[in-house]
């Protein structure tokens, strides 16, 4: 009994002594890493890398020289473009007070490994393996200064789409021609910006939804204009000339209306009746097609109060102010125009 009791004392001696000696063995240990770390508070841990510049291992001050000897500053300090469809707005840096911040970068390179459990650093260290991390670019920015910046591109991109129109503005003929409205996404052009601030290619590409107009350049369709002063009427078809055409309009007493009209009406051969005013107070009710109809072959009829654009046996008269108010042709233009133009489309007289 008494031999057992010895034993038992002997091998609890010997594992206080094993247990001493462990966590004399991991208080040293542990004291080594944390010395470690005390000694390499002010480097950056092994194998951090900004822009596949590895400044592992080195103090703040030799990473912040070492990134600024390796980097492509001159490239990083140039301008922003920003770029849709073809289309470029230019970003100056000053605007925002723009810059690549060295220190920043390399303190954010720093924090990296003090932000590790203290227990998977020193793992790291322990087994002399680096923490393979990429480190971004630090970029100073006047925050400010940009949503200001952000704010005056929103005012210069944004538009509402607009349709294409020939249209008069008092008596000027004006071609309105279609454009597609425009929305900028301000949230996306933050980031597209940030983002090129960080990159030697310097364009930032913006987000901008698109509205297509009702009516395109190519949806316009047919539009009649007469052209007192040099009396000429032209067709266009989606905003380009389709035929032109010499024609005679209102003499000073009886002129050709201007304004915005439209076709209400065609008729080959037609009759002409006798509008009851003094000019034809002299002749009959009504002329049968043929030779001597004041309309000629064709006529056709516009919204203006006994307005038709028709032939005239009278081919003289053309290039002239000759008409009561009519629009007249030569017979062969008369009829290739009628030919060529439907009821409903606009008739601009300026």
């Amino acid at each position: 009994m008494v031999f057992r009791l010895q034993g038992w004392r002997v091998v609890r001696q010997v594992l206080v002594g094993l247990a001493v000696t462990l966590l004399i063995s991991v208080a040293v240990i542990a004291a080594l890493f944390l010395g470690l770390d005390i000694a390499y508070a002010g480097h950056v841990f092994k194998d951090v890398y900004v822009e596949g510049i590895n400044i592992g291992g080195l103090s703040r001050e030799e990473a912040i020289e070492k990134l600024r000897s390796e980097l492509d500053l001159s490239a990083l300090n140039r301008d922003i473009t920003l770029s849709f469809d073809g289309y470029s707005w230019p970003l100056p840096l000053y605007e925002i007070d723009a810059y690549v911040d060295l220190e920043a970068t390399v303190e954010r390179a720093m924090k990296a490994s003090r932000e590790m459990p203290f227990y998977e650093r020193w793992a790291h260290r322990a087994v002399f393996r680096g923490l393979d991390r990429v480190v971004e670019l630090a970029i100073h920015v006047d925050w400010q200064k940009l949503e200001t910046f952000l704010s005056s591109l929103e005012s210069t991109v944004n538009r509402p789409p607009v349709n294409a129109e020939i249209k008069l503005e008092g008596r000027k003929l004006v071609f309105q021609r279609s454009r597609d409205g425009w929305e900028l996404d301000v949230d996306g052009a933050r980031e597209a910006i940030i983002e090129a601030l960080s990159s030697t290619e310097r364009v930032a590409e913006l987000n901008i939804e698109v509205t297509p107009p009702e009516v395109s350049d190519a949806q316009v369709g047919k539009v009649i204009t007469v052209d007192k002063t040099n009396h000429l009427l032209t067709l266009y078809n989606n905003m380009e000339v389709e035929k032109q055409y010499p024609v005679a309009v209102g003499m000073p007493s009886w002129p050709t209306p201007s304004g915005t009209y439209k076709v209400v009406g065609k008729e080959k051969n037609p009759t002409w009746v006798n509008p009851g005013t003094s000019w034809a107070a002299t002749m009959p009710p009504y002329i049968p097609p043929g030779p001597g109809n004041p309309l000629g072959t064709r006529a056709i009829q516009t919204s203006a109060p006994g307005v038709f654009i028709h032939g005239t046996y009278n081919s003289w008269s053309i290039g002239t102010n000759a008409s009561h108010g009519c629009i007249r042709m030569y017979i062969r233009d008369s009829e290739d125009l009628y030919e060529r133009v439907p009821v409903g489309i606009p008739v601009l007289i300026f």
